[in-house]
């Protein structure tokens, strides 16, 4: 007796307590997808599925999956487009961080650029790319790029350079919500300039429409190589156009010294397309990833042993 509850009923009880804690667990976040969110019970259930199949491939615990596409709901995402959010954030994950923190950048970007233009790939392929490139945590950038990206669109600034302009702002050691603010500063100051910059423009040959419009046309740096040309080495020039001290340490430092390395970082991710997916089959290869995945598919597996013993255990209780 004592042999058979050693070996056989106390691991039997072990593994039924954290196979029902985990498919609990589970649950709740997906609830939250139908109760706080308010999709059906039938969309719910698919993504259920959709999450299930993830965790395998690509190491995540289902739980963090499930967290990650309450985010993607949340942002407003359905059907496919959602599933292949929650896709691209799980491999980006794997190197970069927790899926929700990739989930809540990827749709703030989908979001501010429109899906039509925009896929949760791309999204990520960027992201890897700028984390490549720079000197940034996935988790800093994912917290303080969101806050570029509305002014951005509306400017015609493609993600891409958005995320360049980051990778090389980091390079001299401008963290992520800095860089934030200096490349926010950039555009806020070329879409409404002051008087007094409108006339240090036009003293040059230049005004901030014909700015804009180079902005919208070639580009964030092709912009900032026309500026930095009419300066000319004259910081008071500079200060004059960029009144906004944080804008004007932005472009000091991508057109600085360092432009050579600006100049760089911006041709490698004029084109990203597999970043995220090279970046990804390296990584899965690793013993690291092999042994997350067997972790994955064992809480995958107390999920699926939870979900059969809820419906058993739950009415025991209630006559007990």
């Amino acid at each position: 007796g004592k042999k058979l509850s050693t070996s056989v009923t106390l691991p039997m009880l072990a593994i039924g307590g954290a196979a029902l804690k985990s498919a609990v667990e589970f649950e709740s976040s997906m609830t939250q997808i139908q109760s706080l969110v308010g999709l059906s019970a039938e969309a719910v259930e698919g993504f259920t599925k959709d999450v299930k199949g993830l965790a395998g491939q690509t190491a995540r615990a289902p739980k963090e999956l499930a967290d990650a596409m309450f985010f993607i709901t949340s942002a407003g995402l359905r059907g496919a487009t959602a599933t292949d959010t929650l896709a691209a954030s799980a491999k980006a994950a794997v190197g970069l961080g927790d899926a929700s923190t990739i989930a809540d950048l990827a749709t703030s970007a989908l979001n501010a650029y429109g899906a039509e233009n925009l896929s949760a790939t791309d999204a990520t392929d960027v992201m890897v790319a700028a984390v490549r490139e720079g000197k940034l945590q996935a988790d800093e950038l994912a917290g303080s790029m969101g806050r570029v990206l509305p002014i951005a669109s509306a400017m015609g600034v493609n993600f891409n350079e958005v995320g360049a302009a980051f990778a090389a702002l980091s390079r001299t050691g401008t963290n992520a919500a800095e860089a934030a603010t200096q490349v926010r500063g950039i555009m806020a100051s070329l879409l409404r300039p002051t008087k007094q910059a409108e006339e240090a423009l036009t003293g040059m040959g230049l005004s901030s429409a014909g700015l804009r419009s180079q902005l919208k046309e070639q580009g964030l740096l092709a912009t900032l190589k026309t500026l930095s040309e009419k300066f000319d080495g004259n910081s008071e020039a500079a200060a004059s156009v960029f009144g906004n001290i944080r804008a004007l340490s932005g472009v000091m430092d991508l057109m600085g010294a360092n432009v050579k390395g600006t100049e760089a970082i911006f041709a490698s991710m004029t084109d990203t397309t597999g970043a995220l997916d090279r970046a990804f089959a390296v990584t899965s290869e690793t013993a690291a990833f092999k042994l997350q995945q067997a972790m994955a598919d064992v809480k995958l597996a107390l999920v699926n042993i939870g979900e059969v013993l809820i419906p058993v255990i739950v009415p025991a209780i209630q006559k007990l």
